[in-house]
């Protein structure tokens, strides 16, 4: 059992709420602390990485349908644009804002990374194009890796970091 540094009620470690005056609850190792993120902002932290997802598949797996139908504004990255809007929109809570610039920030170097493997001539043969979808396929389920993995920690109140990011968006 441990105790609710709000209302000082006795609370199982496993629980998410407490239980006397409702408050949520923070795990830090050996503690737990009132004041933890609402479930409505554990959901809105997770949909801020998840949100990237369709932008993501459509640039690294449709991007050859996106520009023969929309030519080259078939290239916008909608990876980013889309949490960006979500970035905008929710500005009052402070957890969901900072996940949602997590995202963004992953989001831009996935972006550049896409584009360079898209771009960076590899030179010619049966091999380079080989490694060109070696690369392509790493850098795709990576990146969507890695988001389902910071959406996981959103949704346990964690801090949402990847381990590679541009720290742009604060």
């Amino acid at each position: 059992m441990a105790e609710c540094s709000g209302c000082r009620a006795e609370i199982a470690s496993f629980d998410r709420r407490c239980w006397q005056c409702g408050a949520g609850i923070k795990r830090d190792v050996g503690k737990l602390f009132a004041g933890a993120p609402t479930d409505k902002e554990l959901f809105q932290a997770r949909l801020c990485h998840l949100l990237a997802l369709p932008g993501m598949l459509i640039l690294g797996v449709l991007s050859y349908v996106a520009l023969g139908m929309f030519g080259l504004l078939g290239l916008a990255p909608l990876n980013l644009i889309i949490p960006f809007a979500y970035w905008l929109m929710h500005s009052e809570s402070r957890f969901v804002r900072g996940h949602a610039s997590e995202a963004l920030n992953f989001q831009l170097l996935w972006t550049l990374a896409v584009y360079a493997v898209w771009f960076i001539p590899l030179g010619g043969g049966v091999v380079s194009g080989y490694l060109w979808m070696f690369l392509h396929a790493v850098v795709l389920a990576g990146g969507v890796a890695l988001v389902w993995i910071a959406s996981l920690d959103a949704e346990s109140a964690g801090n949402g970091r990847y381990p590679i990011r541009l720290p742009i968006f604060h």
